[in-house]
């Protein structure tokens, strides 16, 4: 069986917790991450919000934030790529079994969707959080058949244009989808789009996956 899971996850140590508790209408997800020679972990964040100004004085005093800076801009959106600290809680996804999907800031929080081939990998990243004090709620899991999915490994039973499935492929053979994989400012340049483009993408084809795999 393959599933996947939403859950939203808060405790005042997770990135950026302060930050999505202070800034007002703020639309902020994670599209990619990779760490640095130092080890300190580097985040990329597409952000829109009617304030920029707001938002980064509250990276300036958010605890968990040690740098950051402003990768691209396009109209209403910024791509913010953002060091943390040591006193950051860095939640053991890939430890626990399951496959980090996407994240959106919410209420002091975090929403996010993780892939995981057995229930039991969700059960063990509960007991983590709670072990460690960290708010979990696992809001729904979506199951279906592996065999089900047999007809999309070239993308053709998901319906992707050609474009798209140029993106996927690229994005995946450059490991962007990994920890310590490329950028999204170098998979844009591999593509020759850029980076706000490419989330927009990669945006159109996740929920292709998600519609062909989970939907009704």
């Amino acid at each position: 069986m393959s599933h996947i899971g939403e859950m939203v996850v808060r405790h005042s140590d997770l990135s950026l917790t302060t930050t999505l508790e202070e800034v007002e209408n703020l639309d902020i997800r994670v599209e990619s991450q990779t760490t640095t020679p130092t080890d300190t972990l580097m985040l990329f964040y597409l952000v829109q919000t009617p304030d920029f100004d707001q938002f980064e004085s509250s990276l300036r005093s958010d605890h968990t934030v040690v740098d950051w800076e402003v990768n691209a801009e396009v109209t209403e959106s910024r791509i913010y790529k953002i060091g943390f600290s040591d006193e950051t809680k860095i939640l053991p996804f890939t430890e626990s079994g399951l496959r980090f999907m996407d994240a959106t800031g919410v209420d002091g929080g975090w929403q996010v969707r993780v892939h995981a081939s057995e229930r039991s990998h969700f059960e063990e990243f509960l007991a983590y959080c709670h072990g460690e004090d960290i708010e979990c709620h696992l809001k729904k899991v979506f199951s279906r058949d592996v065999s089900a999915q047999a007809n999309t490994e070239d993308g053709g039973g998901l319906r992707l244009t050609d474009r798209q499935r140029e993106v996927a492929r690229t994005a995946t053979e450059m490991r962007y989808f990994e920890t310590g994989g490329a950028s999204a400012e170098e998979v844009a340049a591999a593509l020759d789009i850029s980076p706000s483009t490419l989330s927009s993408h990669l945006r159109k084809i996740r929920a292709k996956l998600f519609e062909y795999h989970f939907g009704s």
